[in-house]
């Protein structure tokens, strides 16, 4: 046993520093104290840092052919920056490739340094009740749905599909494929009266690539508190920041990412500063069995 003493824990929802410290007892956080605690414990003080929980980020272009590639790719956007788990989609055209697809997206990822959860990206033309059945039974929590007009989206059979997605509730996230901002505005906002109307479990917006992840999203995809929260119970997976490489901004605090001191997945260092310990094989693949449990 030992104590993560003096961390200065950023809260994303709250835009606050909390200035608490962790008791680990076999990689996990076995209570959560003050600060400033007397005990003959061993002690790490990282009151010179600002702590966080690693970060989840979207990927839809991760390379699996080349293992040295698929080395530098990770090392370059997710190791250094504070990121130990991906939100990577499968895409298929036509429903009868779900299987096929699924199988050699899981066989790509057996040697991902990462964690991951795989999602499904598909035209909304074939957005189908038997589809989203499918994603039930192999727990695929996340949908990305293609659109490239607003108009298909008064034409879908929403009410089956609301009833095949129950209780489960995957979530549909817009991937918008016109390259116009007047056209991606007109989608969106009818994506949201759409399916606002319909009672569809849905992201208001797109997710950006290779950038950390809300929150607010991980609880609606249910990754929350798993991923994006340090509490009891949980495991040992943080960054620690260097303090004078912190900028605060309007909302809340951006990291320089080139500047992160040490990153720590399941109570192992994967990453000082620019040095990475690169274990292919180790991440494993996160099962979500219930989405928006906290929102």
């Amino acid at each position: 046993m030992y104590i993560i003493e003096r961390a200065n824990v950023y809260s994303e929802e709250e835009e606050c520093i909390k200035n608490i410290s962790f008791y680990i007892k076999n990689n996990a956080v076995q209570s959560i104290k003050p600060a400033n605690v007397k005990t003959p414990i061993l002690k790490m003080d990282v009151s010179s840092f600002i702590m966080t929980p690693t970060h989840v980020m979207l990927d839809s272009h991760l390379p699996s052919e080349n293992f040295q590639l698929l080395k530098q790719y990770s090392k370059r956007h997710y190791l250094l920056k504070g990121c130990h788990t991906i939100i990577t989609p499968f895409s298929i055209q036509y429903e009868y490739q779900f299987d096929r697809e699924l199988h050699k997206k899981r066989v790509s990822l057996l040697n991902s340094p990462v964690d991951y959860v795989l999602a499904l990206r598909l035209p909304i033309k074939i957005l189908s009740p038997s589809l989203i059945r499918k994603c039930k039974k192999e727990k695929i929590a996340i949908i990305f749905v293609e659109l490239d007009d607003e108009s298909l989206l008064s034409q879908m059979p929403w009410g089956w599909i609301r009833e095949a997605m129950f209780p489960y509730n995957p979530i549909l996230i817009p991937a918008i494929l016109s390259n116009k901002d007047t056209k991606r505005k007109t989608i969106i906002k009818r994506w949201n009266e759409v399916l606002d109307e319909e009672k569809i479990p849905r992201l208001f917006d797109e997710i950006q690539e290779k950038t950390p992840i809300s929150v607010k999203n991980l609880k609606k995809f249910g990754l929350y508190p798993k991923r994006g929260d340090l509490h009891i119970g949980g495991e040992i997976n943080y960054n620690l920041y260097f303090k004078n490489k912190i900028v605060a901004e309007q909302k809340g605090i951006h990291y320089d990412y080139d500047r992160l001191a040490i990153m720590v997945h399941k109570g192992r260092v994967v990453t000082s500063e620019n040095a990475v310990a690169f274990r292919p094989g180790c991440g494993e693949e996160i099962i979500i069995n219930r989405t928006s449990l906290f929102v």
